[in-house]
């Protein structure tokens, strides 16, 4: 494992790719966000983009914004009709998971003026996609992550609202190639490389147990329907610069709600709070990449100014990331199966070319945290 000398994002974590200074992906595309950039012009060009799409939409809604209830979202819906004047539909896959505080959180973005639409699959269908998932990819969000693009871009061809508006473009905040990084569209294209879909759609779901039918809420519009809807799907982090502690401060002025018992995992009470499975998501990393929620958030505040290098190493070294007992209680209950199972399966997805057995036969990886 080799850490990028800005951050402590180590080469393991997908996206990240270190230069010849020993600078990742992330902290890059950080430098021409803050440096190269003109967003200004960027916010300009936005504006044009929306008056073009103003009441343009056949229902009478401007556009469609994902959410989840989420501080980012909660952004997102104040940014559109509080700053912008849009007239935004807000679009809702329904996890399994769903906390208390993720759906009070959804229902605070009502009170901002939008109508909302909470689009959840059938019970069972959800159940196998998530075991599936689990088993064969390492990752129970999968469907999750797949059912926000899917039921978003679904709903702008069925309801004819041709601008979908996404939130940050991930390869810019948390590292990608250069043409990446620069790009303002989210796309089937888009989809068959990211969104933590490990390159798979609906159809290469199908089995024995899950039909095409059974996953067709799942499903991603071709390329022909999306273009004979006109749909233009963007990410609003292209035209206005990123920061989730910015817009944490922004959803709590509007009625955002961040967690009474501090961070799930990670640096942020106000992150990871409407699912459950998130939490196992992040935690799987660790086998997978060695990395944890820690290394993810320390990055963005160091990137940001807000915390040193030194600061953030120290940071790694004194605080392990909690096993998350209780939400793997809860996933295995929901699948109806043992916890030895559970850890069974994660232990087909452990990295053996950074994990390594001591003399006790104890996994650990020798080079975490090295030359930090």
């Amino acid at each position: 494992m080799e850490y990028c000398k800005r951050c402590v994002q180590p080469d393991t974590r997908p996206g990240i790719i270190l230069n010849y200074e020993g600078v990742c992906s992330a902290c890059v595309g950080h430098e021409e966000k803050t440096k190269r950039i003109d967003w200004k012009a960027r916010r300009r060009e936005l504006e044009l983009i929306l008056n073009k799409f103003k009441a343009k939409g056949d229902t009478g809604y401007d556009c469609i914004i994902p959410v989840s209830g989420g501080k980012d979202s909660t952004y997102q819906v104040y940014m559109m009709t509080q700053v912008f004047k849009m007239r935004p539909l807000a679009v809702t896959y329904r996890y399994a998971d769903r906390t208390p505080l993720g759906q009070k959180n959804l229902d605070n973005l009502r009170k901002l003026g939008v109508d909302h639409i909470d689009i959840a699959p059938k019970p069972e269908v959800e159940r196998k996609f998530i075991r599936k998932a689990f088993i064969e990819a390492g990752d129970p969000c999968l469907p999750d992550h797949l059912g926000i693009f899917s039921v978003t871009l679904r709903t702008a061809v069925n309801y004819k609202i041709p601008l979908i508006m996404w939130g940050e473009n991930p390869q810019l905040e948390y590292g990608g190639k250069d043409e990446e990084r620069n790009n303002p569209y989210l796309d089937r294209k888009w989809l068959s490389s990211h969104g933590c879909l490990q390159g798979k759609l609906a159809e290469d779901w199908v089995d024995k147990d899950l039909s095409l039918k059974d996953l067709f809420i799942y499903t991603i519009p071709s390329d022909e329907e999306l273009a004979s809807a006109r749909i233009q799907s963007i990410f609003l982090g292209y035209y206005l610069q990123w920061d989730p502690l910015q817009n944490y401060e922004i959803a709590k002025k509007v009625g955002f709600e961040e967690s009474p018992d501090g961070p799930k995992m990670g640096l942020y009470d106000f992150a990871d709070l409407d699912s459950t499975n998130i939490i196992i998501h992040h935690y799987i990393k660790l086998h997978k990449f060695g990395i944890t929620r820690l290394h993810d958030n320390i990055s963005v505040e160091i990137r940001s100014g807000r915390m040193t290098r030194e600061e953030g190493v120290e940071i790694l070294k004194s605080k392990e990331e909690r096993v998350p007992t209780y939400e793997i209680q809860q996933f295995c209950d929901y699948l109806n199966i043992k916890e030895s199972e559970f850890w069974e399966q994660l232990e087909k997805f452990r990295n053996k070319d950074i994990w390594k057995k001591d003399t006790d036969s104890n996994w650990y990886m020798p080079n975490y945290l090295k030359g930090l």
